[in-house]
């Protein structure tokens, strides 16, 4: 682990600096923390301690694509005939009624997603490339 200053800005002849801690990707993994996360910290016995902010129920929390696309993912592994994105959406209980169209077509890319229209029903099914 390690403690990195960075120069934020400079204004005139101030130096506004940040400091950032490097952490193992095994130790975030253990963690179960995911990029983008909000945490909090604070001072206790000359110790640093870092923890996951507390969550606002009334303000609900913006996925990331990586938690998305995994989300996406890990959903249509269990469902290899595929999902619509109604059910995806109810299974994952997310908020958004449509999916944002960037992060589908990359998803194109990263996961192998297809999508395609089923005659029978007219749902367009969503599964991932065997």
């Amino acid at each position: 682990m390690r403690l990195q200053k960075q120069v934020s800005r400079v204004v005139g002849d101030s130096e506004y600096v940040k400091w950032v801690v490097v952490v193992p990707t095994s130790e975030i993994e253990k963690l179960g923390w995911m990029e983008g996360q909000e945490l909090e910290s604070s001072v206790e016995r000359n110790k640093l301690v870092i923890k996951p902010q507390k969550k606002s129920p009334s303000k609900p929390q913006k996925m990331t694509y990586n938690e998305f696309r995994d989300s996406i993912a890990k959903v249509l592994r269990s469902s290899p005939k595929g999902l619509s994105w109604t059910e995806i959406k109810e299974e994952l209980d997310l908020p958004q009624k449509v999916p944002n169209n960037l992060w589908v077509r990359t998803m194109e890319t990263d996961l192998g997603l297809l999508r395609a229209l089923d005659q029978s029903s007219g749902k367009t099914i969503w599964r991932l490339k065997s």
